[in-house]
């Protein structure tokens, strides 16, 4: 087997790639979603979440008690009082409060009110019933301290813990930062299927369709060197699209640490880099072998385009998982 022909061929096909701007743009600016999901990400938590500052305006048809107000302001919570549902509603409408609490004296239930189709009135929800829970415990311990019970026996019967499963504690930021790296390699998956297969269609299916690989066949070189020269050309090609991701992924997580509490728990170490590099490797030569198997029986570009593309819709099956 002639290495040198080989070489030509990798060269060859890189040329092609790095001619088409258009082509180069897909394959290296696609990562750059991974970028724009990291800070989506950390930009809803902190909308959600909210901010030390943040105060909701959440409209009640009660007087509070002063332990009531602590607890709404622990949580976040302005009330406004109006004395009615009907002003309730109208207030809401008028967008004077963000959400209103309703109540009823009778059956003794308040009834939260907002729009389910509104992510953040169903966050400020949950800070209200955390509120009118913690109300609620406080009126159970007096009663308990009434009859000379301690809540600490009676409520504290065990603990609870989330640890994985290597022993190591787990917090919720943690927890969500390893959900987004598993959604970012995914992402980088993707972009190596798109760089491969784009790779893969331009240096088989266009050469056997405009005739020219049967010209190449003529030159001294065997058809093993150049499958073998075409496949590692789009084996790179894809490698570098998913160390592109890999890097972006690392550097906007950094960056997002400076302005986002979720990844404030980050830390990343040479272990962890080198596995991941050692992901885009074996990712980029199985999607590079698949994409040259599909691409090479196609018949025609059309065809190779349309078989790349149930590839790229299989490697994204588990993004949608």
């Amino acid at each position: 087997m002639n290495k040198k022909n080989i070489i030509i061929t990798i060269k060859k096909e890189m040329r092609s790639i790095f001619r088409d701007k258009k082509t180069l743009i897909m394959i290296l600016g696609f990562p750059l979603i991974i970028a724009v999901m990291i800070f989506l990400y950390g930009t809803m938590e902190t909308t959600i979440m909210g901010t030390d500052d943040t105060a909701y305006n959440i409209g009640i048809n009660y007087p509070l008690t002063p332990t009531e107000e602590m607890y709404m302001d622990e949580f976040s919570l302005k009330p406004k009082y109006y004395d009615t549902k009907e002003k309730l509603e109208k207030a809401y409408e008028e967008e004077k409060i963000d959400t209103y609490v309703v109540y009823n004296e009778i059956e003794n239930k308040y009834t939260i009110y907002i729009d389910d189709s509104d992510v953040v009135e169903t966050s400020i929800a949950s800070y209200v019933a955390a509120y009118l829970e913690a109300y609620n415990r406080h009126l159970g311990d007096e009663e308990l301290y009434r009859n000379d019970l301690s809540p600490e026996l009676i409520y504290n019967n065990f603990q609870i813990e989330t640890k994985s499963i290597t022993g190591e504690e787990m917090s919720d930021n943690a927890m969500m930062l390893k959900m987004i790296m598993g959604i970012a390699f995914t992402y980088i998956i993707v972009s190596i299927s798109l760089a491969t297969i784009n790779m893969a269609t331009t240096a088989i299916a266009t050469e056997k369709e405009h005739g020219t690989l049967e010209t190449i066949l003529t030159l001294p070189i065997t058809t093993t060197e150049l499958l073998l020269g075409k496949y590692l050309a789009t084996v790179l090609i894809g490698l570098i699209s998913s160390v592109v991701g890999f890097a972006i992924t690392i550097i906007s997580i950094i960056i997002s640490s400076n302005y986002y509490d979720m990844y404030k728990d980050f830390s990343i170490s040479a272990s962890v880099v080198i596995l991941g590099i050692i992901i885009c490797v074996v990712a980029s030569m199985v999607i590079a072998g698949l994409a040259i198997t599909v691409t090479s029986s196609s018949k025609s570009y059309k065809e190779a385009q349309a078989a790349g593309q149930t590839l790229e819709l299989v490697s994204m099956i588990p993004m949608f998982i």
